[in-house]
């Protein structure tokens, strides 16, 4: 299995395909947490990027920074080399920053409305009292109860989630107390945010109700749980994942929790992998599984994943398995007869991606919608999209042949 120290070097790998592996390695497992050694690697592969490459700096928006990655990353991204794709990626990891950090940059951030009202918000709850605290949570989960999630700032609540798990202010027993008693009718996220904060506190005590709150049949619930198993990232989440996958009613709860072993990097999840995939009839779930194994660096299910490429049988529409196992064998060294032409696979995909990509800037600017548009709600910024809706199971519109939760979705 792969490790944290030794991902760390492929960060700088000069593929971005192996890099975005190894990004996502930290991102998607929350092993970025207290390690400041990422940013600086993060910003090296950065100097190194060509504007042909697709790596993906979001991955980065939660990595620890210290005052010298903070100074690095604000001049990265004052800079008329940087591209302003990779420039609004590093706003976003701006974003993130600690207010603690951001002292000497007050004027430069009071020119940026919504980076002045993250850095105010934080700040506010951080010199709040325990009461004010638990207070404005209750306000914010009334008030968004019932509404689309672009309807108010979620990202607020996040904040006030973050400085909740730093206080006792309210107990872990409160917090089991509320997930035990989640009702699936209810249109508020009170839910999804004492789940958060379950994540947040590594609370092994909410396993079985993280495990509920997976198979609920919306989007945004399962999603949080999902998360906070990954941050609780123990045996015992692993244990009774694998214990409910098979009798297991809900398809919600084996579509995210198929997601969830191969983002936990330990062996009882390699184990848990090796013993239900086999089994598994799904393609989708199938196909999770098969790049979870590939994420853990499983020299025990390589042949498994291998045997499902080479056929064909598994969910091209969700993800691309041969990505999966490239990065897998070239992280790995694992020498293998297919290595070249998987990579030419993978580069004619790329470049029917970015033909696709090209059309589809060519019809913005068509439709009189400037490069770089975005809209502003609830205090969030967004990025141009569709009016028509889109199915977070329907073809990515970019073109990609993904899922679109795959996809631009995610």
């Amino acid at each position: 299995m792969f490790n944290a120290e030794q991902m760390k070097g492929f960060i700088l790998h000069p593929e971005h395909l192996v890099c975005n592996a190894a990004l996502a390695y930290f991102a998607e497992s929350c092993l970025y947490e207290g390690d400041t050694t990422l940013m600086p690697l993060l910003l090296e592969r950065l100097k190194q990027s060509k504007p042909s490459e697709t790596i993906h700096w979001f991955h980065a928006y939660r990595f620890p920074q210290t005052e010298e990655t903070l100074r690095e990353l604000l001049a990265l991204w004052q800079s008329p080399s940087i591209d302003p794709n990779t420039k609004h990626h590093l706003r976003g990891i701006l974003l993130h920053s600690e207010p603690r950090l951001l002292t000497p940059y007050e004027a430069l951030i009071a020119k940026d409305a919504i980076w002045s009202k993250r850095v105010r918000q934080k700040r506010g709850l951080a010199m709040m009292d325990d009461r004010e605290l638990m207070d404005v949570f209750r306000v914010f989960i009334e008030q968004s109860a019932g509404k689309y999630v672009d309807e108010f700032d979620a990202n607020y609540g996040d904040e006030i989630v973050l400085e909740l798990s730093r206080r006792k202010c309210m107990t872990n027993d409160a917090v089991l107390q509320k997930l035990a008693a989640y009702d699936p009718s209810d249109i508020s996220y009170e839910t999804a945010y004492y789940t958060k904060l379950a994540g947040a506190r590594k609370l092994e005590a909410a396993i079985p109700y993280l495990c509920d709150v997976l198979g609920a049949d919306d989007d945004w619930h399962p999603e949080r749980a999902k998360e906070a198993l990954v941050q609780i990232g123990t045996t015992s989440v692993i244990t009774m994942l694998t214990e409910r996958y098979a009798a297991a009613e809900s398809e919600y709860f084996r579509m995210y929790a198929s997601d969830v072993f191969g983002r936990i990097k330990l062996p009882a999840s390699e184990e848990a992998l090796l013993t239900l995939l086999p089994e598994e009839q799904d393609l989708s779930y199938a196909t999770t599984m098969a790049d979870g194994l590939c994420q853990l660096g499983s020299s025990k299910g390589f042949p498994m994943v291998q045997t499902m490429v080479e056929a064909g049988n598994y969910e091209r529409g969700l993800m691309n398995l041969t990505e999966s196992i490239y990065t897998y064998c070239v992280i790995s060294n694992t020498p293998h007869p297919s290595l070249s032409q998987w990579k030419q696979e993978l580069n004619e995909e790329e470049a029917r991606t970015a033909k696709h990509g090209a059309a589809w800037e060519r019809m913005f600017a068509d439709a009189g919608i400037p490069e770089g548009f975005e809209r502003f709600q609830g205090g969030i910024a967004k990025p141009y999209t569709n009016p028509a809706k889109v199915g977070r199971n329907d073809p990515c519109p970019c073109g990609s042949g993904k899922k679109h939760k795959k996809c631009c979705g995610a």
